[in-house]
């Protein structure tokens, strides 16, 4: 019978990821002593390594691991193409794992990334509380299993590695701050998940953005779901209801569902209705009339985060401690905004 990881593992009373890492003779915290200990087990049972590619013209094919919350978002594909781009021109193969904003299934791509002893992972975690317990300690785990590891776009409380995202505080305002430009005062906002780490960081910006114009903030006038249409034909049905003239949507594909409600009802944007997206993805010149939208650097971060876990995968003598890397986004405008005059 063909002896695996996890039976050295069990026989050497340690976890499969310690024997994976020590076969593999990757970095580790792991003492000399425990090391040979798990050496000479798997010598003794014959253990035969195939957890990697060798074709003799190629050799050792170097890997990072890619985790996406949800590979259907516009925004994650830029990020996704840039890191995968950056890293094959280094001549790595990038392994992308859609976990569909599923903690469990992060947990299992996670498990199977570093199994297959993978050099390095960028991980977009998924889109839950970041002081939630159990997605703390994931990925606490992932850090203490040696694997160089770094987050994109979402922060995870009291998890200190790299970290690149866009300043979305600094989104947010300029969202809001675009529309009270335009003569708008009462704007509704359609955002993800309240606890999420950019949905927090939004609706900062476009509450600093109102204090500084002098416009009370209104609970009632957020609404929160998911990042997609569905939420943006749900929210805008509860906003319209309450007489707003501007809409700031949290993404484009919630842009894309308000575009659907007011169609539903015969309004028409700008006209009746303005709305303003985040992330100026592809979806934004395929709506009529094309929507104006923040734009976050999405294929910058992804290519900032294949430098930075490349940085991590071959430190240099002198190593720093984490950093967080934001860019600056940037408004796009397109036709989708009108100047309110008469309604306020």
């Amino acid at each position: 019978m063909k002896v695996k990881v996890k039976d050295i593992a069990k026989a050497a009373g340690v976890s499969a990821t310690a024997v994976s890492l020590v076969l593999n003779d990757k970095p580790c915290r792991l003492s000399e002593a425990t090391k040979e200990h798990i050496l000479r087990i798997a010598r003794e049972m014959r253990f035969q390594n195939e957890n990697h590619m060798n074709f003799t013209s190629a050799g050792r094919v170097k890997t990072v691991g890619l985790v996406i919350p949800d590979v259907q978002n516009l925004f994650y594909q830029q990020v996704s193409l840039a890191v995968s781009r950056y890293l094959e021109a280094e001549d790595y193969v990038v392994f992308q794992c859609g976990v569909d904003e599923d903690l469990k299934t992060c947990y299992h791509a996670l498990e199977c990334l570093t199994a297959k002893n993978v050099d390095g992972i960028i991980v977009i975690p998924p889109c839950i509380h970041s002081k939630d317990d159990k997605l703390i300690k994931m990925m606490k785990s992932l850090q203490d299993s040696g694997v160089p590891m770094i987050l994109v776009d979402r922060a995870v409380y009291s998890v200190f590695c790299d970290f690149i995202t866009a300043d979305n505080k600094q989104g947010g305002k300029l969202a809001a701050g675009y529309l009270i430009s335009k003569g708008h005062k009462k704007i509704g906002c359609i955002l993800g998940g309240k606890e999420v780490y950019t949905v927090r960081k939004r609706l900062e910006g476009y509450k600093q953005a109102l204090a500084q114009n002098g416009i009370a903030f209104d609970e009632d006038l957020v609404y929160y779901g998911e990042f997609d249409g569905e939420t943006g034909v749900l929210g805008a049905k509860e906003l319209c209801r309450k007489g707003v003239s501007a809409i700031f949507a949290g993404s484009d594909e919630i842009a894309y569902g308000v575009y659907q409600y007011a169609g539903s009802q015969g309004l028409r944007i700008p006209d009746d209705l303005s709305v303003i997206g985040f992330d100026n993805t592809r979806l934004c010149t395929l709506l009529q009339p094309n929507l104006t939208s923040i734009d976050q650097n999405g294929f910058q971060i992804g290519e900032r985060a294949a430098e930075v876990i490349l940085q991590n995968i071959n430190p240099a003598d002198q190593e720093e401690g984490p950093r967080n890397y934001y860019f600056t986004p940037f408004l796009v405008e397109r036709e989708s905004v009108a100047e309110l005059v008469s309604r306020e």
